[in-house]
């Protein structure tokens, strides 16, 4: 199991780490607006959300529903604000509007993330635990498409190769729901699927020792993933140098899932809030969200406060999602000129059509005999 990277080939910026802050800002802002909701773990987890959208993951926020893409399941589902921040900065269709409407009716940031009513949102969250088998069922969905469509290209050449990312927490990783689904996803060898867990040791009844103590890595292992421990920087904040090196190890291992436990502080840099049960789910209070702003540099007057600079270098992801949606298209033709049968195949299920003759086999049932 390895714990430490030793390289790093990740580009930080002070614009990525002000992108982060900004994050951070806006989660504490919009609950507190609310006067609802679970700001802590999404100030906490800013930095690994970041650094997938921004850093790692294949997507383009212009068409979200793009076939090439990797798909991200947030399971933590009650920390919304951890996917709302990074779909608004990095231009799927939320603008500052959407997060300052937060929690409320009619809004396109519902309290938990909701398939099919927010741009990015890939499914539907929030019962603990469902997002992991979720993404266990996304990665088995994806290598059958691989399988049937593309089975002789070499790894990693396919136009159907793609990754699933999924962030859980300690009460995920506790319903048995996320057990079944793990120990699935490790007996079927699933090398498509990277899951983090954000190991805060909180809950909403307080620390989690009071809940469990088994040794959730020992556990990953046992089912038969590749895991690894990512220790935080020395002030407690997730370092996305750490994590950016985790998921690229992570995605060398091709027979087998990868677990990510990424030891956080929740409500971090909260002065008195992080590492309390009162972050995770209410308001910080108006007090509390000011001295946050001020450690980390921002106006403790002014809420909902995004620099042009910071949005202009985070709307970078549409240029980089349209250069790498071009660079696919280019692979998946290829595809579809040395695969006509399986081409048609596939355009047959994108639209969700029988194939033909199809009522000619079912079979026939002569009335009154059973």
């Amino acid at each position: 199991m390895s714990t430490k990277p030793t390289t790093t080939d990740l580009e930080w910026t002070e614009l990525d780490q002000r992108a982060v802050d900004t994050a951070r800002v806006l989660a504490a802002d919009a609950v507190q607006k609310v006067g609802n909701g679970h700001p802590g773990t999404a100030m906490s987890l800013a930095p690994a959300a970041y650094t997938l959208f921004q850093k790692v993951m294949r997507h383009d926020p212009a068409d979200p529903d793009w076939t090439g893409r990797d798909r991200f399941v947030l399971s933590a589902g009650h920390s919304s604000l951890t996917l709302y921040t990074q779909l608004y900065l990095a231009g799927f269709g939320l603008e500052l509007d959407d997060l300052e409407s937060f929690r409320t009716w009619g809004s396109r940031t519902p309290g938990h993330p909701e398939y099919g009513h927010t741009p990015g949102v890939e499914t539907t969250t929030g019962p603990l635990g469902q997002g992991v088998a979720n993404a266990v069922g996304m990665a088995m969905a994806a290598r059958y498409e691989r399988g049937l469509f593309d089975p002789d290209a070499a790894q990693g050449e396919s136009p159907f190769d793609h990754f699933i990312y999924a962030i859980a927490g300690d009460g995920c990783l506790q319903e048995g729901i996320s057990h079944e689904a793990s120990s699935l996803a490790g007996h079927q060898k699933l090398g498509n699927l990277v899951l983090l867990w954000d190991d805060n040791h909180i809950s909403i009844e307080g620390d989690t020792e009071t809940a469990v103590s088994e040794d959730t890595v020992k556990r990953y292992e046992a089912y038969g993933w590749h895991v690894q421990r990512v220790a935080p920087k020395p002030d407690g904040d997730i370092d996305p140098h750490a994590i950016y090196n985790a998921i690229e190890a992570a995605k060398k291992v091709t027979d087998k899932p990868s677990f990510i436990a990424m030891r956080s502080i929740i409500a971090w840099p909260a002065p008195h809030a992080q590492n309390t049960e009162a972050a995770h789910g209410s308001a910080l209070g108006e007090d509390e969200v000011a001295a946050t702003k001020r450690v980390l540099g921002f106006d403790p007057e002014k809420s909902f406060e995004v620099a042009d600079e910071v949005l202009a270098h985070t709307r970078q992801a549409l240029d980089r999602g349209r250069e790498a949606k071009a660079e696919w298209e280019k692979g998946f033709q290829e595809w579809r000129t040395a695969q006509p049968e399986r081409a048609a195949e596939f355009d047959r299920i994108a639209a969700c059509e029988l194939p033909a003759g199809w009522e000619e086999k079912l079979p026939a049932f002569e009335a009154g005999k059973g």
